[in-house]
């Protein structure tokens, strides 16, 4: 979501009392509608998903003030997806729904990161959160014709991802001259893998400055999930240990029954 990163460095380092809670409701009122407005752009060419940047402070600087949760969108269950609480480090990171899940026909790829792209599939439900830290995650559902394809999206995905530390070392030596991209595959169920790829980011799809991306992918049936987030550092507290991605798998393989 390119807006969604724009939207959110253009908000600006937080600050401290009543300047950082105003600037966070015009930038939650910002990303509120880029989520939405995000959703209408995966029919016909590829489609870009941003993380979101870390309110415009280079190489994620921590907030100076208290982080407090947004305030919720409230959302209908949707029974193939995780609740907020049971995305990753969701205790920690409480995680709050910027808008209501939204499905679309697609004809075109829809770009995961940097690395990988969804193909094939007929129809994609978004859903994008926002942490108390500000920082973004994501699940999308891909449903397609039928199993077959379903299964040669997923397989193409762990292709594209098997390359993935490659091409983001190869974009980081153009975009910044130097490159520390490591991507490690961080668990693996008969269903689904999950990678972390820690690294300087390079601004576009990904935020600026050093950081660590989660990338879960699940295939069941006619269905791909994806769910996606990203810790920047200084942000937030402990980094997330990947010691449940595995359970995490499980647990989105069981929604999608």
């Amino acid at each position: 979501m390119p807006g969604l990163t724009h939207a959110l460095r253009s908000a600006g380092p937080a600050r401290p009392a009543g300047s950082a809670l105003r600037a966070r409701a015009t930038l939650l009122a910002a990303v509120g509608a880029l989520a939405v407005l995000a959703t209408v752009s995966g029919c016909g060419g590829a489609t870009r998903h941003s993380a979101a940047a870390p309110g415009g402070v280079p190489g994620g600087v921590p907030v100076t003030a208290t982080p407090t949760p947004p305030a919720a969108v409230t959302a209908p269950a949707v029974s193939t997806q995780l609740s907020a609480d049971q995305l990753p480090a969701g205790a920690v990171e409480r995680w709050q729904p910027l808008a209501a899940p939204r499905t679309q026909a697609v004809t075109g790829a829809i770009q995961v990161n940097e690395c990988a792209s969804i193909t094939g599939a007929v129809s994609w439900q978004q859903q994008a959160y926002v942490s108390a830290y500000r920082t973004p995650a994501e699940q999308d559902l891909f449903r397609f014709q039928d199993g077959p394809a379903a299964r040669a999206a997923y397989q193409n995905l762990l292709t594209q991802m098997a390359s993935c530390q490659d091409q983001s070392r190869a974009l980081q030596a153009k975009a910044l001259g130097s490159s520390d991209a490591l991507v490690t595959q961080t668990a693996a169920t008969g269903q689904g893998i999950a990678w972390s790829r820690q690294w300087t980011g390079v601004e576009g799809i990904s935020a600026a400055g050093p950081q660590t991306d989660h990338l879960y992918a699940v295939q069941q049936g006619s269905a791909l999930a994806v769910v996606h987030f990203d810790e920047w550092a200084g942000v937030g507290t402990a980094p997330y240990s990947t010691r449940a991605d595995g359970d995490l798998l499980t647990s989105v393989a069981h929604r999608l029954g």
